[in-house]
């Protein structure tokens, strides 16, 4: 009976453990996170495109070069039937312009030759009256007078000249559209700023660089690929010692 009320306690103290541990666990992460809402996966950011290279970038420009070509052939193609067409037109209307003018030449004249005899009528008269005035007023209506009998000539001979008929008016001047704009050629890396190309430095652990040895008389070749052999020493004072 011992041994039976031992297992059972033991069995009812790791329940109650169990149930503890179930209880504390959340209260745990919701303790550890200050806002105590519901954590989200961050988002991942998305890989940034990688730059073209210069072939890319140069193969991009060929195309666009061609497609800059077409476009400006038709843009030529266009503005030149258009500047031929107004061209026409525009012989057209000095055609009927000259056939107006001289039609109506006759009349113009005389049209005009009444307008300069009004004109000058009219300023004779006010230089007449106004000589003659001796008060303010008197001057200010000969001045009044002459503008109102120069707007009577210049009204009377447009009224004439309108009587006429309407002369040919010019054509307007045709609308092109913008000329295409050219593609701009990428930039050689491989070029400095003065449009030179950049030496390349020699691959290393060849002769001549830093640290390396230097190459020496046996190691030159000349302009054929073949080894120059090196002058024979002088034998110098060689007999004299003997």
């Amino acid at each position: 009976m011992a041994s039976v009320r031992a297992l059972a306690k033991s069995l009812s103290l790791s329940l109650t453990l169990f149930l503890v541990g179930a209880l504390v666990a959340p209260t745990s992460a919701l303790a550890n996170d200050p806002t105590g809402a519901p954590q989200s996966p961050s988002p991942t950011a998305s890989p940034s495109p990688s730059p073209q290279s210069y072939q890319q970038q140069l193969d991009s420009y060929k195309v666009k070069l061609e497609e800059y070509k077409v476009a400006l052939e038709k843009w030529n193609a266009l503005r030149k039937s258009a500047e031929d067409a107004f061209r026409i037109e525009m012989d057209k209307f000095k055609a009927a312009r000259d056939a107006w003018d001289e039609k109506n030449e006759e009349f113009i004249e005389e049209i005009n030759s009444e307008f300069k005899k009004d004109i000058n009528k009219a300023r004779a008269d006010f230089r007449t009256t106004f000589a003659a005035a001796k008060t303010t007023e008197a001057k200010v209506a000969a001045r009044n007078a002459l503008g109102a009998a120069t707007l009577a000539a210049t009204t009377a001979r447009q009224v004439a000249i309108e009587a006429l008929g309407e002369p040919p008016t010019p054509p307007a001047r045709p609308k092109i559209a913008p000329r295409p704009i050219e593609p701009i050629r990428p930039l050689d890396p491989s070029l400095t700023k003065n449009g030179k190309r950049q030496i390349q430095p020699p691959p290393p652990g060849q002769p001549g660089q830093p640290g390396q040895p230097q190459p020496g008389p046996r190691d030159k070749q000349d302009k054929g690929g073949k080894k120059v052999k090196p002058a024979p020493k002088p034998e110098g004072n060689s007999g004299a010692s003997a």
